[in-house]
C-alpha cells in the first residue's frame, strides 16, 4: 500500500472545513461508478469476471436518470465526484454526463485505463478540465501490463490515451496496483511518470471480488515484507508514515467502527442506482425506492456510523492506527467480520510501524 501524500495545509483552513463538514454531515463527495463494464479484463479486479459484467448492460441507468442523481447531490452539498467503473468511458454517454455535472460547479475526477480517451475527450476536458484524470498502469513493459490486463496492444493504447491528455495539459495522475505480476517493474512505472510530469501512487491493498466474494485476485498480492519494503524504499514515504503514526498517538481513537467519511461526508453509488456508504460496503447497500437522495442520506447512509466498536485489540484502536490501511469493510470482505482485522493487512501495519518507528528492517530491505 503506497504511502497517501497528504495535501499541504499551513493555515488549517482544509482541516477545520472537513472537521465542520463532518460535523454537520455533509454529502461532499460522490463516488459514482457508472458502468461496470471495462476493455480490459485485469487478473486482480474486484469487479470479476468482465463477461458477466457486460451482460448487465441493459440494467445501468440511463443518462437522464444519471443527471437527476447528479442535479440531487449538488443540492444537498456534493462538490467533488468522482466517475469510475470498470471504464466510465465504456459509455456514449459518458461525455454528456460528465459535462452536466462539470456545469453544475462540481469538481469532477475521472478514473480511467487511457485507452477510450479520444480527441473528442480531450477536447471536452480542455474546455471543462477536470479536478483530475487517474489512470492506471500495470507494468513499464508491454509484457508485463498485457499480462495482467490480458488484452494484446492494450499497453501501447494506454500510453497513446496518457500522451493525449499530456499535451493537452491535463491535469493527470498516474497509479498502479503492485502484485506479484508487476512488482519488479514498479521502480520503471513511477521513472515513466516522473518523465512525462505526472504524479505517481502504487497501492498493494488486492481485495475479494465484490460480487461474489471470490478470493482469486489475493493470491496475486507481494508478500507483506515486500509491500512495506517497496513503500519505503520512495523518498519522503517513511517520514510522512512517521508524522501520521506520531499524530494519531495524540488522537484518542474512540468507539465508531467507522472513522472515515464514509456515510459522513462520502457515498458510492453503483451503475444501478444503489447507494452506499462507499464502495467497500457493499453489505450496507441501499435503493431509493422513490425517495429522494436526501432520504437516503439520512434515513439509510446515516446507519454505518451508529455501529460501536465491541471488540479490543484491532489496528483501529491501538499502536498501530497510524501505520494501519485498511479499514472495518475490508476485513468484512475477507474475515467475514469487521471488527476482525485481515491477517494480510494487520503484518503489513506491523511491519510498517516497527521499520518506521523503531528501524527496523523487514527481510527485503536486509
Amino acid at each position: 500500500m503506497g504511502c497517501v501524500m497528504e495535501v499541504a495545509d499551513p493555515t488549517g483552513w482544509l482541516q477545520g472545513f472537513r472537521q465542520r463538514t463532518a460535523e454537520n454531515r455533509i454529502p461532499t463527495t460522490a463516488h459514482l461508478e457508472l458502468t461496470s463494464r471495462c476493455n480490459l479484463r485485469c487478473q486482480h479486479c474486484y469487479l470479476g469476471n468482465q463477461t458477466e459484467q457486460h451482460k448487465k448492460r441493459s440494467f445501468e441507468r440511463d443518462t437522464e436518470a444519471v443527471k437527476r442523481s447528479i442535479d440531487e447531490w449538488a443540492e444537498a452539498g456534493c462538490f467533488h465526484l468522482i466517475i469510475t467503473g470498470g471504464d466510465p468511458m465504456m459509455r456514449k454517454d459518458f461525455a454528456e454526463i460528465y459535462r452536466h455535472a462539470a456545469q453544475q460547479g462540481i469538481f469532477v475526477t475521472v478514473f480511467c485505463d487511457g485507452i477510450l480517451v479520444t480527441d473528442r475527450i480531450v477536447e471536452l476536458f480542455k474546455e471543462l478540465p477536470p479536478r483530475s484524470v487517474e489512470i492506471s498502469i500495470y507494468g513499464g513493459t508491454a509484457e508485463t501490463y498485457e499480462k495482467v490486463t490480458r488484452v494484446p496492444g492494450s499497453y501501447a493504447r494506454a500510453w497513446q490515451g496518457i500522451h493525449r491528455l499530456l499535451d493537452a495539459d491535463i491535469r493527470l495522475m498516474l497509479k498502479t496496483v503492485l502484485m506479484t505480476l508487476n512488482q519488479h517493474e514498479l521502480k520503471m512505472m513511477a521513472a515513466q511518470a516522473e518523465e512525462v510530469g505526472c504524479r505517481f501512487r502504487f497501492d498493494s491493498a488486492i481485495f475479494p471480488c465484490l460480487p461474489d466474494n471470490a478470493t482469486e485476485p489475493l493470491d496475486l498480492r507481494v508478500s507483506p515484507e515486500e509491500a512495506v519494503a517497496h513503500d519505503l524504499s520512495f523518498p519522503g514515504h517513511r517520514e510522512t508514515w512517521a508524522a501520521k503514526i506520531k499524530k494519531y498517538d495524540n488522537i484518542e481513537a474512540g468507539d465508531a467502527i467507522y472513522s472515515c467519511g464514509a456515510g459522513s461526508t462520502g457515498f458510492y453509488v453503483d451503475p444501478y442506482g444503489n447507494l452506499s456508504p462507499c464502495l467497500m460496503t457493499t453489505h450496507y447497500r441501499y435503493q431509493e425506492n422513490g425517495r429522494s437522495f436526501r432520504e437516503v442520506w439520512s434515513d439509510d447512509l446515516i446507519e454505518i456510523r451508529k455501529k460501536k466498536r465491541t471488540k479490543a485489540g484491532s489496528c483501529f484502536s491501538g499502536k498501530l492506527r497510524g501505520a494501519c490501511t485498511h479499514c472495518p469493510a475490508f476485513n468484512f470482505l475477507e474475515t467475514g467480520d469487521e471488527e476482525e482485522d485481515s491477517p494480510y493487512m494487520k503484518r503489513v501495519a506491523e511491519l510498517r510501524y516497527e521499520a518506521v518507528m523503531n528501524g527496523k528492517k523487514t527481510p527485503c530491505q536486509e
